[in-house]
């Protein structure tokens, strides 16, 4: 049954079939697609779509085989088809079985409502305001309808509102005049499809040439930045390119766009009937901002979902990406973004030493292995190796690495001498304190937000604290050790959620945090536990401490207190104790510690660098030059404290002195940081 839907309220009480909510390029190639298999026969079908579609706004362009499906299927609005590719002033070379396509997106509009007009589909001319999941069906709400659907395509552009740090956004503007020479400049057949000789104004700026006669064309400039091109800037340079390239010229429309570059990935729909389509179903690959061809195959796979009424994880249907290219894709917006005039480097040199056809196959994702480590031959090494340490310092793997790479240098030097890895493991411990351990502490003065601040009171009432809880160590060591573990367990794990993006905000998150912190914290502990009691063993305490020393009691409480964090990783979506998960794991075989320095060093001291570099909004160098005199501060009341050691030659007794010294350091700025991350978003 067609049906023919003709005022709104007639159809409020209707449930839709499918309900379409726009009519761009993806919602479009999914309607062609649907009604070319006849999947609308029977159906009741609704498309909302607020704008008119009577102007050519975009162009769609594609490479493919000429067998391919997609040339069959859209090959009426196809309006050219080039052969050949010039690439930045290089020779004119064919392209073998490949052919770039070009459609102007009013052709596909008309074209599909051409293809609803004939299902007897009307089309209404509204603003979606929202969508709420039922039982049995979606309700669309509109400005002054509502619509009841069993399964939505929403096409609307994701927000990026849940964009992180860590996720990368440039966008790729571009603005071109459709332009009518006086003379034949142009080869039909034959595009330019990246023309570096205009100015990069600290981007990566190229001109994009597609003919469409010997004397007409689009002319067009592109920018990769994370700033949008201006028109009237755009309009100018492509002025001067035009006339300095093909002389006196008319201009017989203009165009201009946005499209997203970024490493986000917009997850599925939470309405297991609405699927996001387009943009929002991450069809634009980051790296070129195409997605034409991407959209129509999403199209092809959705058609095919529904021809086996397979609804049942509707919501979550995608096209899969190879991680590899995810990876690459990642690599270059970290260039373009830190090193936007690299761009012009990569692109000349990717075009000059490889062939348009692997070109093609690389960015379609259809490359070997092999041929891919070809491509990245033929490019200038050094970006790409900066970008990858920025890869692994943003995803937290260099920190991993590093401990992995110093546990391994420790195991092998133990084989041989156990001396030398000891000294081997004291000087990365030293290190480590130096870079960022002791550092990260002595930023303290710069979190106090007081109109009556004074550095000298400050100072005072801190080297205070540090003097009392030093002489509750040796006064009374359990509770002194009882208090460490409760506020540093709270201390470490309320780190590890506002790495996370917890707020500490209710008890239950307070208990969260020291629950985190105290299995971190205890792991540590029970999987050295010989070496934990040793240790302890040089204070004065009132208790046998040789009964703890039961068989399997300390593996009981590393595993229980490695479940928990394994479990609160699993809980989360994002897995965001993997990485602490290995530090913990990597330091059962290794001194105590060197497993707690490199907890302490690697994964806390260098998440709140990061918290204050972002909550201070000040980059690394400045915050080093801030916390210099303090830093050395504390070496020299570090100093104080091993005083007692010189002379003496126990091992257990230099390293409890050394625990007591961080534990009183810590306490001060415990609360300090604990008000920090109090009063800051993250």
């Amino acid at each position: 049954m067609k049906r023919h839907v003709n005022q709104p309220e007639d159809r409020e009480s209707d449930i839709f079939d499918f309900i379409f909510i726009g009519i761009g390029a993806s919602n479009s190639l999914i309607v062609l697609s649907l009604i070319k298999n006849n999947l609308f026969f029977d159906k009741k079908i609704l498309v909302i779509e607020p704008k008119s579609k009577t102007n050519n706004d975009k162009t769609y362009c594609f490479w493919s085989s000429h067998e391919d499906s997609i040339i069959d299927d859209l090959s009426n609005i196809i309006s050219h088809k080039y052969n050949k590719i010039k690439l930045n002033n290089s020779k004119i070379q064919d392209l073998g079985n490949q052919s770039y396509y070009y459609i102007r997106s009013i052709d596909l509009y008309n074209h599909t409502f051409e293809k609803l007009s004939q299902e007897k589909i009307d089309i209404e001319r509204v603003h979606v305001t929202k969508i709420i999941e039922n039982d049995n069906f979606c309700t669309v709400l509109t400005c002054n309808s509502i619509f009841r659907g069993r399964f939505i395509f929403d096409s609307r552009p994701p927000t990026f509102k849940n964009i992180t740090e860590n996720d990368i956004f440039l966008n790729q503007s571009f603005y071109g005049f459709h332009i009518k020479c006086e003379n034949a400049f142009f080869q039909e057949d034959a595009f330019e499809m990246m023309n570096f000789n205009v100015e990069q104004n600290g981007f990566t700026q190229f001109i994009y040439i597609l003919p469409f006669s010997s004397n007409e064309a689009l002319v067009e400039l592109t920018r990769f930045g994370s700033e949008k091109i201006d028109i009237d800037y755009a309009s100018d340079l492509l002025k001067k390119f035009i006339l300095n390239e093909f002389g006196n010229f008319t201009v017989i429309s203009k165009e201009e766009g946005c499209i997203p570059m970024t490493t986000y990935f917009n997850n599925p729909n939470l309405n297991k009937s609405v699927l996001n389509t387009g943009t929002a179903a991450n069809l634009i690959k980051p790296s070129t901002g195409y997605g034409f061809k991407k959209m129509y195959l999403f199209g092809q796979k959705v058609s095919k979902i529904v021809s086996l009424n397979q609804f049942d994880k509707f919501n979550m249907i995608n096209l899969s990406n190879k991680n590899r290219f995810k990876f690459y894709d990642r690599l270059l917006l970290i260039i373009l973004k830190k090193w936007p005039f690299e761009g012009k480097i990569i692109f000349t040199k990717l075009y000059r030493k490889q062939s348009p056809k692997l070109i093609f196959l690389f960015l379609d994702e259809k490359t070997s292995f092999w041929e891919e480590l070809k491509i990245f031959a033929s490019l200038p090494i050094s970006p790409f190796l900066r970008a990858v340490y920025f890869f692994l310092m943003e995803r937290r793997y260099l920190r991993h690495i590093l401990s992995f790479l110093i546990v391994l240098i420790y195991l092998i030097l133990s084989y041989f001498n156990l001396d030398i890895a000891h000294t081997f493991s004291n000087f990365a411990i030293l290190v480590g304190l130096i870079c960022i351990g002791i550092p990260h502490g002595a930023l303290d003065h710069l979190l106090i937000k007081s109109n009556k601040f004074s550095m000298p009171l400050f100072l005072f009432k801190y080297c205070l604290g540090i003097i009392i809880y030093y002489l509750l160590w040796q006064l009374f060591p359990l509770l002194s050790l009882f208090i460490f573990i409760v506020y540093s367990s709270f201390h470490f794990g309320e780190s590890e959620l506002i790495e996370e993006r917890t707020k500490i905000q209710i008890p239950l998150s307070y208990l969260k945090a020291f629950l985190l912190g105290f299995s971190i914290l205890i792991f540590i502990i029970s999987s050295h536990s010989n070496e934990s009691i040793n240790i302890l063993s040089t204070l004065n305490f009132n208790i046998e401490l040789t009964k703890f020393r039961l068989n399997n009691l300390p593996l009981i409480i590393s595993f229980f207190s490695f479940t928990y964090i394994l479990i609160q990783n699993i809980l989360h979506k994002d897995n965001p104790y993997l990485g602490l998960l290995f530090l913990l794991l990597i330091g059962v075989n290794i001194p105590l510690e060197l497993s707690f320095g490199l907890y302490f060093i690697m994964q806390h001291s260098t998440n709140a660098w990061k918290h204050l570099k972002k909550g201070l909004r000040v980059n690394s160098i400045l915050l080093y030059k801030k916390s210099f005199p303090y830093s050395i501060g504390a070496f020299l009341i570090c100093g104080l404290f091993m005083f007692r050691t010189f002379g003496l030659d126990s091992h257990n007794f230099l390293w409890m002195q050394f625990f007591i010294f961080i534990a009183c350091i810590s306490l001060p700025h415990f609360i300090i940081m604990h008000l920090f991350y109090k009063n800051k978003s993250f």
